[in-house]
């Protein structure tokens, strides 16, 4: 946990890469694609995937070294295995972002894999969302880097509500439940594994913004309560609501 974490090019991405991109459009690794064409962002995409030269009118590279520009984000929708030398090669071209979709690290009793892939983050200088996480939407900006079925239908639009989960498939469902009511969101963040931004960095960087009225946040457990407390202070006195 680390506030006051620098989040814009997170949430505002110039450049997004989508290893493992897929051209099945309703698969979870094709999916990231479909969402950034339907809410028509307006930057660079790059999906990486050595099996195509293209796809659906984008160039497609064959790896992140390849890529002609440093994105912002990469979004990783890979096995496991191969997430280490993804991150590797996301290091050498300075990526400051990457999302990770995969599973398979120490919510499988795998948590060699899952340190290994916090030491090439911390080294490399690369802030990690997940792993094992739904990624997150920024409805401001029209910015999903998520594969949730929720988001499928028109592309929504902002509201005042901020709600930050660490389950993704919890937290989309019940986003999804929200807005079947008529509720508007601002941001939705699921952090999943939380091995280096987790929910409080995300509720320290998005209360910034003066149009979030209420904060939602979906806790599973804590690894620091103490300091989650003493974080949170801030927020309460802004009369946020947290839930549990």
């Amino acid at each position: 946990m680390s506030l006051n974490v620098g989040l814009d090019r997170l949430f505002k991405p110039r450049n997004i890469a989508i290893v493992g991109a897929s051209s099945n459009l309703d698969s979870i690794s094709g999916r990231p694609l479909k969402l950034l064409m339907r809410y028509k962002y307006k930057g660079g995409i790059f999906p990486v995937n050595p099996k195509y030269d293209s796809l659906h009118g984008f160039t497609c590279y064959p790896d992140v070294r390849s890529l002609p520009v440093s994105p912002d984000v990469v979004i990783v929708g890979v096995r496991a295995s191969l997430v280490p030398g993804i991150l590797e090669q996301c290091a050498e071209k300075k990526v400051p972002f990457a999302v990770i979709f995969s599973s398979g690290f120490a919510e499988a009793d795998d948590p060699y894999l899952q340190e290994r892939i916090v030491s090439i983050a911390k080294e490399g200088g690369i802030r990690l969302v997940g792993p094992n996480c739904q990624g997150l939407v920024n409805f401001v900006d029209g910015i999903p880097l998520s594969f949730s079925a929720s988001l499928d239908d028109e592309p929504l639009e902002p509201g005042n509500i901020a709600y930050i989960s660490q389950s993704g498939a919890f937290g989309f469902a019940s986003f999804a439940l929200s807005v079947d009511s008529g509720v508007k969101f601002r941001y939705v963040v699921t952090t999943g594994n939380q091995v280096d931004l987790d929910a409080v960095d995300f509720g320290q960087y998005i209360i910034q913004d003066e149009e979030v009225k209420l904060l939602i946040l979906y806790l599973e457990g804590l690894q620091d309560g103490p300091s989650f407390s003493s974080s949170s202070k801030g927020l309460v006195r802004k009369k946020f609501l947290w839930q549990f």
